[in-house]
């Protein structure tokens, strides 16, 4: 089957912070193109019932409410970016069958959950307060078809072991259609640009860090999303992903244009992938324009002069992974991204998760890789130069 790719929307909204808007007067709603509304339920069930079709909103954040009430979005036809905070507590999450019949669409769903700050109880375990990010957002799309191009999810770190991830992903997958209903489920065949954000709160703390590494195949669900031309999963644990799953991963969406796994992230685990990995990328992605991995600075048993060339990409993000090898790394990068002029490595923020089992000497020498990787790219301009 052959699709003309789409160019990835990348600019998704900063949903990061919540803000407030207060309603004295529901007709300004009339005259509204961008609408930011946090706050309690019963003001924002008074927002949702004043949502008509003639309305010409077109950026709308909302918390959500319940399900029921939910269903005006479907009558906004100029909606471009929505944006749905779910907050524990306040947000009514549950699948439910008892829904008029609606279809929301908008170019972009941005959906952020907010951490669970209330303290656990006999009825209700920090256990399973922990578990509420996923399932909830499971909830949403089981209730309300949706039809988007981008996905921009944010939950934060305490929510996110691999095996919660894992089942995310197959639950999101499996709520494809089944049948020629159209109106079923989320038209995952009109998704184009996936985003997982999984902050940390600084007190947030993991004696054991191997939990949220994902296996060597934990992408293989998303596979499915074969027109994707934007995958980012900078927060994601991929140590164990492997030159093998790059190439089935490539195999499988080769419309990509911008993919970052696991770069956003200081990890304590070496990665298993290696320079091959990022040629198999190269190999059938041909439209790649960003691209961001974590990988071991080798080449095995391959010939470089075997590896792929991509002339798109400018800036590669490597993470934490480990720089050595100079001169073999270097070629590589000359051969294969000619064009290559910046490296960047983790945000320093993220060694904070860090803080409470390192000091300040065992800390990674973040300046050491970045004076490194440049001296790698220095010497990759002058390989290209030859």
């Amino acid at each position: 089957m052959s699709r003309q790719a789409a160019a990835p929307r990348t600019d998704y909204p900063d949903t990061s912070t919540s803000y407030a808007l207060s309603s004295q007067h529901p007709e300004f709603i009339a005259h509204l193109q961008n609408l930011v509304y946090i706050a309690n339920s019963s003001e924002t069930r008074t927002i949702l019932s004043s949502l008509t079709h003639s309305l010409p909103i077109r950026h709308l954040t909302l918390s959500y409410v319940e399900p029921t009430m939910m269903t005006s979005i479907a009558s906004l036809c100029q909606l471009t970016v929505l944006t749905l905070v779910i907050i524990p507590g306040l947000s009514f999450m549950r699948q439910t069958s008892h829904i008029p019949n609606h279809h929301i669409r908008t170019k972009v769903l941005c959906i952020q959950v907010e951490p669970d700050e209330r303290p656990p109880t006999l009825d209700q375990p920090m256990a399973t307060s922990a578990n509420i990010g996923f399932p909830a957002i499971i909830s949403l799309f089981s209730n309300h078809p949706i039809t988007m191009q981008g996905l921009s999810i944010n939950v934060h770190q305490e929510y996110c072991s691999a095996d919660a991830v894992l089942h995310f992903f197959d639950a999101l997958i499996s709520l494809r259609p089944t049948d020629d209903d159209e109106d079923a489920l989320p038209a995952w065949e009109d998704l184009v640009g996936l985003r997982l954000k999984m902050p940390w709160k600084e007190e947030f703390f993991i004696l054991d860090e191997s939990i949220l590494q994902i296996p060597h195949d934990g992408l293989a669900a998303l596979h499915a999303l074969v027109y994707l031309t934007a995958l980012e999963l900078g927060d994601l644990g991929t140590c164990r992903i492997d030159d093998d799953a790059l190439l089935n991963l490539a195999l499988s969406l080769p419309y990509l244009q911008h993919l970052f796994l696991g770069t956003r992230q200081f990890w304590e685990e070496a990665p298993r992938a290696t320079l091959w990995g990022i040629s198999h990328i190269l190999s059938y992605c041909h439209s790649l324009q960003k691209l961001g991995l974590l990988f071991y600075c080798g080449l095995g048993q391959h010939l470089l002069e075997s590896a792929a060339r991509n002339t798109l990409i400018t800036t590669l993000h490597v993470g934490f992974s480990p720089p050595h090898s100079s001169v073999t790394v270097a070629a590589f990068f000359a051969h294969s991204l000619p064009n290559l002029n910046s490296i960047m490595v983790e945000p320093r923020e993220s060694h904070s998760k860090h803080a409470h089992s390192r000091t300040d000497l065992t800390l990674p020498d973040r300046d050491a890789r970045i004076q490194e990787w440049n001296r790698i790219l220095e010497l990759t301009r002058e390989f290209v130069e030859l």
